[in-house]
Parts: structure tokens; C-alpha cells; sequence
């Protein structure tokens, strides 16, 4: 079969001698039905995957959740790329607590309890300038950066207030806190501005977005900041986080509005021959390593009855980019559910304790090659409706003891919100109906 993956150019990473310390954190994990994240090919349908005739569908598969604490060297200042799960999970909005956690069981771990015991007085989470969210979803925005980290200011990827504003409870449907995002000026809110003429010139849906949203005063007390926008690797916008080439924050949309993605300088060379090295911490661009082997695989619809992007096509796009820079020998790709990254540092351990230094990453062979191992589709983990209230009838208890058959409906979904119309807050969500 012809290769069909687009042609994109590289785009040099600029030389610096300047770095950064990265650790990660794992704060906890979840499982995930694996019938909203892969394919079992290319653009084929998952109804396929029916044919065996097992009772028990879709089946989960567990992702850890990572977070990475962040020091600029040249500076001393320290930074959170994303915080996980909040621990009291039934503080989330009540459309979550409702329609998502009754089908994801959810193991949370709190990264600041992480710092305060395996940090240093210099790693605490009141020491953090800035928390970077790579996006708004619930997996990823812990508790709105409340528990330690009140000082820090709030940095979002591009249009992520559409998304993320008005929030619960001013709108009952949110998926997200009216309390992250404050509109009173009590926290330092910065998101990146890409300007609309660009966005058009591009071609790029999202033109206009912010400009709207700002009729709707989702913007308040907002720094809406206009960066300074430049081709980097594959992809088509990125800017210099801290002017030096230590870090850099890329656009990187389709799988929620506001996503971004953070390349950072893990060790230099610029006096010799040798190749700088990075991490590409890729938050939610794909949700199994596989994806990157063949971004057609991602589950969408019409294939699949429910996926994990809220713009499915642009999230592939995203993809293919990002295997530009996985294909790189010298950098190395982190997905914040790829179980595969905790088999370098630390093999065999589900869950991760403390934090794991990633800057020798390259010496220490952590990168793992891609390749074509097939997917376990049909995992060995049976689905049960996690969470339900006890002695419910989607209870896990309920489920084991009546030999039920599960069939997956259409509704709307929190992982895939897009900001596009009241009505479109959430798009795909799964529910369970027995049959």
C-alpha cells in the first residue's frame, strides 16, 4: 500500500546552550475504553472488532497520567506541565461526575503530596512560578493548581478560554470549574494569541474564535498575549518560552481547544559536534504509542462510535507532526498516558513514586523505538461501569454477577468538548445500555 502520510518539512530546532531540568511525575492514572482510542487498522471500522462475540465491550486499557515539574536552569525558576486528576473527583463538574466517571475508573495521585515528600525545599509546589496546561480536560487540570500551587500564575495554549470559560456552575454543563479560570483578577491568567489573519491565511478553523468569545466576556482579566510565532520541527507555530532556546511551547490543536505541547533542551552541545537533546512532552496528542506508527488508526467517527479528540481530522494532522519529532534519534516524545515512557526509567512498575529525572534519557537508552507490535485490541481487563453508586444497576458488583451485554449509543462527550456552540460543549460521551 502507498504511503499516504503527508510531506512536511523540517523546521531546524535553533542551537542554544541553555536547558532545562525536567522530572516526571506519575499523578496516579486511569483506564480507558480502547474502543475510543485505536483502530484495528487504518480507517476500518471498530464494529469489526464485534465479530468475536465477546460479551464484554469495549474493553479498558490503563494509561498512566504524567506531569512534569520543569526547572529553567539558566533562571532557578520552576514550572508544572500539567497536574493530573483532582483526588475528591466528586468535586467535578456534575456533567462529569454524572457522564464520565461512571466510565473510567480513575486512580488519582496528587503531584503536589508528590513534591511535598519526595521534593526539595526548592521543588515544593509554592516555589512554582507557572503551572502550563497543555489542555483543560479533567485528567490534566488536578484541582484548578489550588492545593500548593495558589501563587503560580495559569499559562493556556491558544483559544483554550472558548473552551474552558464560563466554566461550572455559571454554565450547569461545563466541563470545566468556574473557579480555575477566576474572571476578578485574583490569578494571573496568561493564554497565547495566534492572530486571526494568520489563523485564515492557514486556513485554520479556529479564526475568529477568540474574537467571539469575547463578546461572551470569557475573556476577563485574561492576559491574552501575542507571541512571537515561529516554525519549529514540523509544526507550523511555535514561540521561545523564555527567550534563551531552553524551552519552547508549541500550537498544537485537534485533540481540545488550547492544546499545546512543550519541547524542552535536555542537554547541549553547542561547543562541540554533537547533537543537542530534547523532550517533547506531547500531552494528549495521542493516547497509545501505536497512533504515531499510523495516525489512521485513531478512533473516530464514522469508524468508531466515540473518539478522544474534539476535531478528530486536525488532532491526526497533529499527530503526523508529531512523528517528525519521534522519528528524530535525539529527542524523545512523552504522551501523558503512554505507558511505554515509565518502562525506561523504571520497568515493569505501574505506578511511578517520586520523581525520575528525564535529562540523561538519551544515554540511559530510555527512548524506545516505534514499531509494529499489534495493539492488544481485545484487552485482557473486562469492562465494567467503574464508579457507579453501589448496588446501582451499572454498579461493578452488578455487572459481575449479571452476565449482561453492553452496547455502546451516541450521546455527547466531556473528553472531546469543543467550544463550538452551547449545544456543542460536549461531544461524544459514552454510555452503557444493557441489552
Amino acid at each position: 500500500m502507498p504511503d499516504s502520510s503527508p510531506k512536511l518539512p523540517w523546521h531546524s530546532i535553533p542551537s542554544s546552550g541553555a536547558t532545562c531540568k525536567v522530572h516526571l511525575m506519575q499523578a496516579g492514572g486511569l483506564y480507558i475504553p480502547s474502543d475510543m482510542v485505536l483502530l484495528p487498522s487504518p480507517d476500518t471500522s471498530n464494529s469489526a472488532s464485534d465479530s468475536n462475540g465477546s460479551s464484554d465491550k469495549p474493553n479498558p486499557f490503563y494509561a498512566p497520567d504524567y506531569v512534569f515539574l520543569i526547572e529553567h536552569t539558566a533562571s532557578g525558576n520552576n514550572y508544572i506541565f500539567d497536574l493530573g486528576m483532582r483526588k475528591d473527583l466528586e468535586n467535578l463538574p456534575p456533567i462529569l461526575v454524572k457522564e464520565a466517571l461512571p466510565n473510567f475508573q480513575c486512580e488519582a495521585k496528587s503531584p503536589a503530596d508528590i513534591l511535598k515528600e519526595h521534593g526539595s525545599p526548592d521543588q515544593q509546589p509554592e516555589k512554582a512560578k507557572a503551572v502550563i496546561f497543555s489542555h483543560m480536560h479533567f485528567d490534566h487540570v488536578g484541582d484548578g493548581a489550588k492545593a500548593g500551587f495558589e501563587k503560580a500564575e495559569v499559562w493556556l495554549g491558544p483559544t483554550c478560554c472558548t473552551y474552558a470559560r464560563p466554566g461550572y456552575p455559571v454554565d450547569e454543563n461545563a466541563p470545566t470549574l468556574s473557579e480555575t479560570l477566576p474572571v476578578d483578577g485574583s490569578r494571573k491568567i496568561v493564554e497565547s494569541y495566534i492572530p486571526d489573519d494568520v489563523l485564515r491565511e492557514a486556513g485554520d478553523k479556529r479564526a475568529g474564535q477568540v474574537m467571539q468569545a469575547m463578546t461572551k466576556n470569557k475573556y476577563a482579566a485574561v492576559d491574552l498575549r501575542k507571541r512571537e510565532w515561529f516554525a519549529l520541527g514540523a509544526f507550523e507555530r511555535a514561540y521561545d518560552v523564555f527567550g534563551d532556546g531552553a524551552a519552547y511551547l508549541i500550537d498544537a490543536p485537534g485533540h481540545s481547544p488550547g492544546h499545546q505541547m512543550m519541547l524542552l533542551r535536555t542537554t547541549s552541545h553547542a561547543s562541540t559536534n554533537s547533537e543537542d537533546t530534547f523532550v517533547l512532552l506531547a500531552g494528549d496528542c495521542f493516547h497509545h504509542k501505536e497512533l504515531l506508527n499510523d495516525p489512521t488508526r485513531t478512533a473516530r467517527p464514522p469508524y468508531a462510535k466515540a473518539g478522544m479528540h474534539a476535531d478528530p481530522e486536525q488532532a491526526i494532522d497533529t499527530m503526523y507532526r508529531t512523528r517528525e519529532f519521534e522519528r528524530k534519534e535525539n529527542v524523545w516524545v512523552i504522551g501523558a498516558h503512554d505507558p511505554s515512557v515509565g518502562n525506561g526509567p523504571r520497568p515493569g512498575e505501574k505506578l511511578i513514586d517520586g520523581l525520575v529525572e528525564l535529562n540523561a534519557w538519551f544515554e540511559m537508552g530510555w527512548k524506545k523505538a516505534l514499531s509494529h507490535t499489534p495493539y492488544p485490541y481485545r484487552l485482557p481487563v473486562p469492562l465494567t461501569v467503574f464508579n457507579s453508586p453501589p448496588g446501582s444497576k451499572h454498579s461493578p458488583a452488578s455487572h459481575r454477577t449479571r452476565r449482561s451485554k453492553w452496547r455502546m449509543r451516541m450521546v455527547p462527550s466531556e473528553f472531546c468538548a469543543s467550544a463550538h456552540g452551547a449545544h456543542a460543549k460536549l461531544l461524544r460521551r459514552i454510555k452503557f445500555r444493557n441489552v
